[in-house]
């Protein structure tokens, strides 16, 4: 297993990071920490369940409770936005938000228009199959036509790999999900957490074919330059796993907490559970 390069330091990092001031006293102006005084506004994707996702209009999911969570340890009314994955940094340099709890992980490439705070759950690049597959290893399938959500890592790894015969973009994991249960795609590649949902919940007729092809370290993104936000995130976050807050968060959606997770433990000891 290779993994991804990234900026900010490990997981095992968040419960020694020292308590920071959270009083707020910037409003206004891309200069400054938040865009408007006394609000976070966080950005999502809406579209990887169980991340992110809708339930009629409601937005929901593991993000979102986490952002719901950060923001009350801070202090701030919390404002929640969602656009397509592949837009969120332009969203976030663009000064539409003030960070990104988006499952997005850090890369060389992000970590030049980006600050990142520390990971906030560990995960697996991993390629799921349909059940009736012969894959037992991804990287022994015969040219595959394999789908991903577009701006993803994934997207960027498959393109660098040899044995990949055609990558198909979709503006969802999800989709692409889809598309391999009907035999549209020999595979999709997303995030485990992401594709055990699909099966666990929404009984999808797939499978993992073999062990992630990389670990990944998300972590949320705010305005490049923007230190004291960072810090105050991290104090933040530091502050909700050392209360239970986050543990009570993952168990939720997951069954399990996702910051200490195995991400190559086998995919029946990773049953998933959702309110």
């Amino acid at each position: 297993m290779t993994t991804l390069p990234r900026a900010g330091r490990r997981a095992g990092a968040l419960v020694a990071v020292a308590a920071a001031s959270l009083a707020l006293t910037a409003c206004g102006g891309s200069d400054q920490k938040l865009l408007n005084d006394g609000e976070l506004v966080v950005a999502m994707s809406g579209e990887f369940q169980p991340f992110s996702h809708f339930e009629g209009d409601q937005l929901t999911g593991f993000d979102f409770d986490i952002a719901v969570a950060i923001a009350e340890e801070m202090g701030l009314e919390l404002e929640t936005q969602t656009g397509a994955f592949d837009s969120l940094i332009q969203g976030l340099k663009s000064d539409r938000y003030d960070v990104l709890i988006a499952s997005m992980t850090p890369t060389e490439d992000r970590d030049k228009q980006v600050d990142f705070t520390d990971p906030y759950y560990l995960s697996g690049a991993t390629v799921f199959v349909t059940n009736d597959s012969d894959c037992t290893d991804p990287t022994q399938m015969d040219s595959p036509v394999i789908g991903v959500a577009s701006g993803t890592t994934y997207e960027s790894f498959l393109s660098e790999e040899d044995w990949v015969g055609e990558i198909r973009t979709f503006t969802s994991d999800i989709t692409a999900l889809e598309d391999t249960e009907v035999g549209r795609l020999d595979a999709a590649m997303t995030d485990r957490l992401v594709g055990l949902f699909q099966i666990n919940q929404a009984d999808r007729d797939l499978r993992v074919c073999g062990e992630p092809l990389y670990t990944e370290e998300p972590a949320f993104a705010v305005r490049e330059g923007n230190t004291e936000l960072v810090n105050e995130l991290n104090a933040a976050l530091a502050a909700i796993i050392d209360d239970g807050t986050y543990a009570e968060i993952s168990e939720k959606w997951f069954g399990q907490n996702i910051l200490e997770s195995d991400v190559e433990a086998p995919a029946d000891d990773a049953e998933q559970t959702s309110d």
